[in-house]
């Protein structure tokens, strides 16, 4: 089916290269694939995914932002599944609703249902026989903090164990490549800074575009992204680089939406930006939410944009004027606040150089425009 709108996928060349180079090597550590939220990540596995010799490897994908798991059973299920080899025909219906890691014979995976199988011997053997039919198996676990505060047997704790697992198959046994990828920073610092996961795994950031890789999609539409019904000129890219930044999502979306306006194939100003204006002041309108008439978050909004407008990001140091008591009575109060603005994606954090961001340059927008409204406010009541 032909959309009038496709996915881009815009030069991604350094991170292929990387990835080909990792992919190469035997398994030696788990490479955690992190950024801010829509810089592609999910985009660039798959791409890379559909490049790959499936001839010499073995992918096995995990979306777990498309699963909920609440306990140990619902870990097996996400897991683990029956192969469909035979089984009876009705078996093979209920095995293709959701992709599993592992498929298994029925009375293995009993087993791992009644506990008397443990899911990690399980795994191993199967990237065993996977090894020898030479095939290089590749997991790929995309949010794997949704396991996070899950129990195995109501003691061990499931996130740990897999870690303790991959550990075992990358660097130890080099039985298959691992790759985890997320947005969520807080997780991944928390990945970085254990010690003996960091001396098993690497960390490559995936970040938004470049202005010049923008340019060249939006100069290309047609071409990257199906759009024949409209061009922009060159003052509307501009607008839409400065609204946007290199956001592959924001920038996708905001080209459909302009799908409702072409004239003569060409989106009139006014519309184009009338458009902008209600991205900005949605953008705005989340910070005004989040702020409303706590007086400690809307002091923090005014200084996470006087360090962005100084230097693009700001660390924990660049705070400490706000812990007293009428913002953040202490250093755990202000670390929290900053971790609610990370997990509803107001703000990035970078777990390699422990520095924060506003989530792409459309909430640095909203941002501005919050604390510009917060002035105009308090300027005309104090008139």
């Amino acid at each position: 089916m032909e959309y009038s709108k496709e996915p881009a996928f815009i030069n991604r060349k350094d991170e292929f290269d990387f990835l080909e180079k990792w992919i190469q090597e035997r398994p030696e550590h788990i490479l955690f694939l992190y950024g801010p939220k829509s810089s592609g990540k999910t985009t660039l596995i798959n791409r890379f995914i559909e490049a790959s010799d499936k001839q010499k490897m073995e992918f096995r994908v995990l979306n777990l932002r498309e699963i909920f798991i609440s306990g140990y059973g619902d870990f097996i299920k996400a897991f683990f599944g029956i192969n469909p080899k035979g089984e009876k025909k009705e078996v093979k219906v209920t095995t293709e609703y959701g992709v599993k890691l592992f498929r298994l014979k029925r009375e293995i995976l009993n087993g791992l249902e009644n506990k008397t199988l443990d899911p990690f011997q399980v795994m191993k053997k199967e990237l065993e026989k996977l090894n020898e039919k030479g095939k290089r198996p590749v997991l790929i676990l995309d949010e794997l903090q949704a396991l996070e505060d899950i129990y195995l047997n109501g003691q061990r704790l499931l996130i740990k164990e897999l870690f303790n697992f991959f550990v075992a198959m990358t660097k130890e046994s080099h039985l298959c490549h691992i790759l985890i990828c997320g947005s969520d920073g807080y997780f991944m610092e928390r990945i970085y800074n254990d010690s003996r996961l960091r001396k098993t795994s690497n960390f490559f950031k995936v970040d938004y575009l470049t202005k010049k890789n923008v340019m060249r999609w939006l100069d290309n539409l047609e071409k990257e992204s199906n759009i024949r019904s409209y061009t922009l000129d060159e003052t509307q890219k501009e607008e839409t680089w400065n609204m946007f930044g290199g956001s592959m999502w924001e920038i996708s979306n905001f080209l459909g939406d302009l799908i409702l306006y072409p004239a003569d194939g060409k989106i009139p100003n006014k519309a184009f930006l009338e458009l902008i204006k209600k991205k900005k002041i949605q953008m705005r309108s989340h910070f005004a939410e989040y702020a409303g008439l706590s007086r400690n978050r809307q002091n923090l909004c005014f200084a996470m944009d006087n360090e962005i407008k100084n230097k693009d990001f700001f660390v924990l140091d660049d705070f400490g004027h706000l812990i007293d008591p009428e913002n953040f009575a202490d250093e755990f109060l202000l670390r929290e606040e900053l971790r609610g603005l990370v997990s509803n994606n107001f703000i990035a954090y970078d777990p390699v150089t422990a520095q924060y961001s506003t989530q792409g340059k459309s909430m640095e927008h909203g941002l501005r425009m919050y604390n510009e409204m917060r002035k105009t406010d308090k300027g005309n009541k104090e008139k």
